[in-house]
């Protein structure tokens, strides 16, 4: 099976394809506004975006933390960060195929 990428255009162009009474620039316009917006609440605002039949986006904070170099074995410090993190809906994630693990009972 072939994976591929899907570009913005290519999402603009299927949304103007099924939607005939919006122009494809007006879709355009709109995609990005989306875009744009998660971004602001993600990453200025550290709110998680939940959209619906797709997932949750947010920025998780890293506590500082000892790690070692692999290469000399040497203890090092690494600084705090933070990351941006994608859990997936449980419909995109039954659309899919993925299994869940089963929890044993005791």
């Amino acid at each position: 099976m072939k994976k591929s990428t899907v570009s913005t255009s290519q999402l603009i162009s299927a949304v103007a394809a099924n939607h005939t009474e919006l122009p494809k620039k007006v879709t355009k316009e709109v995609l990005q506004e989306f875009l744009t917006l998660i971004e602001q609440e993600v990453v200025g605002n550290h709110s998680k975006v939940r959209i619906d039949k797709v997932g949750i986006l947010q920025v998780k904070e890293r506590a500082a933390r000892m790690g070692r170099n692999p290469q000399t074995g040497e203890e090092i410090r690494i600084p705090a960060s933070k990351k941006v993190t994608f859990r997936a809906a449980k419909s995109l994630k039954d659309a899919v195929g993925v299994k869940r693990a089963t929890k044993k009972k005791k």
